[in-house]
């Protein structure tokens, strides 16, 4: 699943979820799932080019090619998250 679209249905959901609440205690607890979704995809991220490079030793400038990609995604997500807040 498209993380962008995972994020949106997930705030989408919480804001029916919690319309009960004021809005600055809303605003705090969709900042706190954004981070953490943003935080698990930083971890995943880091993971992932740890494997890569175990894998793909021998084949350094492969490995690059890699993380240069997924160094590109990574920042393409983190600006979509920040510009949902």
């Amino acid at each position: 699943m498209n993380l962008e679209n995972l994020v949106n249905r997930v705030t989408k959901e919480m804001n029916t979820a919690l319309s009960d609440i004021p809005d600055a205690e809303r605003n705090a607890i969709l900042s706190i799932v954004k981070q953490a979704m943003l935080d698990s995809a930083t971890r995943t991220h880091r993971d992932m080019k740890e494997t890569a490079v175990i894998c793909c030793g021998p084949e350094a400038d492969l490995v690059h090619k890699i993380q240069e990609q997924m160094d590109k995604k990574r920042d393409m997500l983190i600006a979509n998250l920040m510009a949902m807040r």
